[in-house]
């Protein structure tokens, strides 16, 4: 029976109260599936499991049992999920883990509480594996391990055999930190093997047990991976004959030390990375786009954690683009990354890209340490970018970037408070070179509330990275002009989580955003008040009313024709709200719009998706937006709209076919992306890759304007050695 009034352990008794013993096997395990082997008979039980969502309590039902062996190759864990219901599966696709049934272990080798490792089955057999960082999960980060699951009328198993050479850890260190992460969606619950507080996300390392070994187990040392990969392609661009082109890469990792890697890359290829999916942007500004290249996942954070979502002084998607942000080949790149002592990280990175039509060649390095003390953390970053002319410096095209922050984080993660200083160095520019944040946050179970800052002076460049506010575009002049901001953010939540019913959480939210200009004139006022609730069958539902204040700097124009809107000063509010459906079921949907105004005008905005499920192998999605902006006269008014499919075939977990369409008019861009995926060997692949491009002009009316951009089939071909 599940105990609503349990109570939360101290963070540090964790490792005291959750351990778990495992001794060397002598006898092989075979990775069926079938819990059969001589090695688990002998293997320690961890079990009694807590529930962590949708409410924190003692003894998660149904039951989960987990036991882990090793021997000098490899830690073995297997797992028995008792399923009293039919198992949920909603893709074969590897990493798509958090909507299947299914089960991941947490480890934390070095015992850091900021950093592990995850590895997730789901309970159909399809592997998840992903880094945790302090402020993220980064499930683009892939290596080869290996696992199978045995489903059962009561229960369903897993056995996982993770390599010792694909973690990094200490030769003197015996135990772990280790905590599971168990997924039953038929009752929209999460288990943990730990008491994970409830305001803290299942996987976080902070609060994981102990995995303790009888004895260290030992580093495999020279281990190294190479991945050489062919590519094939047909091209054909409009007004072009077809060409064809063919091209061979290389990318290795090498295992330096038990705890540091080295990263390489020779002429990289990433056709076979999925491709974005475009959005519309009704701001005044960029928008930031993940990263999903290989290369720059492991240890990503080392590099990509400085700064704050709006300015990042690093930001890997600008490598290998020119000055006019088109793709490049990239010649080299390497990595070095991991730890140099339990407490102490460090990366190193060098990558050069060729020159284009635009740009000269460049070369781009990267150095980062951090030193944690517990929780918290001092941490700094330096970076150089260098245009070069053949192998010539060009002198007077340069970009460097200097960061260092810290953190205090309570032993609890209740509490953090950070501060960080952020320059620039560019030929020719003196002065006002510098970022700088501050801030402080408190959460626990029912509050949530954060203060931060942020100061961004006009000559503070990032050319390795991301400033997503201080170009401003002027449409009177065609030009944007660079100026300087404070940031300064407020945001409390309280949560509401009852113990039964059919809703999970209320969450009340007031957030604040106050911009002003660099001499500290006001700029302008975000202010918004957001209600939603979470429903125990996944339905979620959200309600929010906002206010904005906009000193607007420059003239804009947000439509294709009319005048700019003029400089001044706008004050409008708008209503919001969303509904999306049990994404469980066959059919799922979700709806949401926008009423109000906009600046000097209106804005009505309306969106709606579906997806079609046959459990497990197909999805069929649809989505669609509309914007409607209507100005007085003579400044304009438009519809601006956008539409997305997507496929998702998995004829089994090794051959997955996914297609991407997708119709955005603000871009004047429609796209066709199919990919086929047959995974031959574990982490190797082959793959078929179909693009058809378009440039659409004045929409697909009856005044459109369609011209075939860029047309192509590719084959690439990789094998992980």
């Amino acid at each position: 029976m599940t105990s609503l009034l349990a109570a939360q352990p101290a963070v540090e008794d964790f490792k005291k109260i959750f351990r778990l013993e495992i001794t060397e096997t002598k006898t092989p395990v075979i990775i069926d599936g079938k819990l059969d082997d001589p090695a688990w008979t002998k293997a320690n039980v961890g079990s009694d499991f807590w529930q962590k969502v949708p409410f924190f309590a003692e003894g998660a039902d149904p039951r989960t049992e987990v036991m882990l062996t090793y021997d000098k190759d490899n830690l073995y864990v297997a797992t028995k999920c008792f399923q009293k219901k039919d198992i949920i599966i909603q893709s074969l696709k590897r990493d798509e883990y958090w909507d299947n049934d299914g089960i991941a272990i947490v480890l934390d080798p070095l015992n850091t509480r900021t950093n592990g490792f995850l590895f997730g089955v789901s309970a159909s057999g399809q592997q998840w594996d992903a880094l945790r960082s302090l402020d993220d999960i980064n499930s683009d980060w892939s290596n080869k391990w290996y696992s199978e699951v045995q489903v059962e009328p009561e229960f369903w198993s897993m056995e996982m055999a993770i390599p010792f050479r694909i973690l990094r850890f200490s030769p003197d260190e015996k135990e772990w930190g280790m905590n599971f992460v168990r997924n039953h969606i038929n009752e929209n619950e999460y288990h943990n093997w730990t008491a994970v507080p409830e305001s803290f996300w299942p996987p976080d390392v902070a609060f994981a047990g102990a995995l303790v070994f009888d004895k260290p187990p030992t580093p495999k040392k020279g281990n190294f991976n190479l991945i050489p990969f062919v590519t094939g392609s047909i091209n054909k661009e409009a007004g072009e004959k077809t060409e064809f082109s063919g091209s061979a890469g290389l990318d290795a990792r090498v295992s330096v030390s038990p705890t540091l890697n080295l990263d390489l890359t020779f002429n990289p290829d990433f056709s076979q990375i999925e491709v974005d999916e475009l959005v519309t942007n009704l701001t005044r500004f960029n928008i930031f786009l993940p990263e999903k290249r290989t290369f720059f996942l492991e240890n990503g954070d080392l590099f990509a954690d400085f700064g704050y979502p709006a300015v990042r002084p690093f930001f890997s998607r600008k490598i290998g683009l020119d000055s006019e942000r088109q793709a490049v080949p990239i010649l080299y790149g390497a990595r070095l990354t991991g730890n140099l002592t339990k407490t102490t990280r460090m990366g190193v990175m060098n990558i050069h890209s060729l020159k284009s039509d635009n740009s000269f060649a460049q070369n781009q390095s990267a150095v980062s340490f951090q030193k944690n003390f517990g929780r918290s953390y001092v941490r700094g970053l330096f970076l150089n970018r260098q245009s070069f002319d053949g192998v010539e410096t060009v002198e007077d095209d340069y970009g460097r970037n200097t960061s260092l922050d810290g953190a205090y984080i309570s032993n609890d993660g209740k509490i953090s408070a950070w501060a960080a200083l952020h320059h620039s160095f560019k030929p020719n520019i003196k002065g006002k070179t510098g970022f700088y944040t501050y801030g402080i946050e408190y959460r626990d179970p029912l509050w949530e509330v954060l203060l931060a800052s942020a100061t961004v002076q006009e000559n503070y460049f990032a050319d390795m990275g991301f400033v997503q506010r201080i170009e401003n575009y002027d449409a009177a002049r065609d030009t944007s002009i660079r100026v300087g901001f404070n940031d300064n953010i407020s945001s409390i939540t309280y949560r509401i989580r009852p113990k039964e019913g059919k809703i999970t959480r209320h969450n009340i939210n007031l957030t604040n955003v106050y911009y002003t200009n660099s001499d500290w004139s006001f700029n302008e006022w975000f202010s918004e008040f957001n209600y939603s609730i979470a429903f125990r069958n996944t339905a979620e539902f959200s309600l929010g009313v906002a206010r904005n204040d906009i000193d607007l700097l420059f003239p804009f124009s947000f439509v294709s024709e009319g005048e700019p809107l003029p400089a001044d000063r706008y004050k409008f509010s708008n209503v919001s709200g969303s509904f999306s459906s049990d994404e469980r079921k066959m059919i799922s949907f979700g709806v949401g719009g926008q009423t109000g105004g906009f600046y000097n005008g209106k804005l009505n905005r309306a969106n709606a998706d579906i997806n079609f499920r046959v459990q497990p192998w197909g999805n069929l999605s649809f989505g669609y937006q509309w914007n409607q902006l209507d100005f007085p006269d003579p400044y304009g008014n438009e519809i601006i709209t956008a539409l997305l499919g997507k496929l998702e075939i998995g004829f089994n977990r090794n051959l997955l076919w996914t297609t991407l369409f997708q119709y955005v008019d603000q871009n004047e861009f429609m796209g066709i992306n199919s990919r086929l995926q047959w995974r031959f060997s574990p982490m190797s692949d082959v793959f078929l890759v179909f693009v058809d491009n378009y440039d659409v002009f004045n929409g697909l009316g009856n005044r459109a304007s369609v011209q075939t951009n860029n047309r192509a089939l590719i084959v690439k071909i990789n094998y992980w050695y």
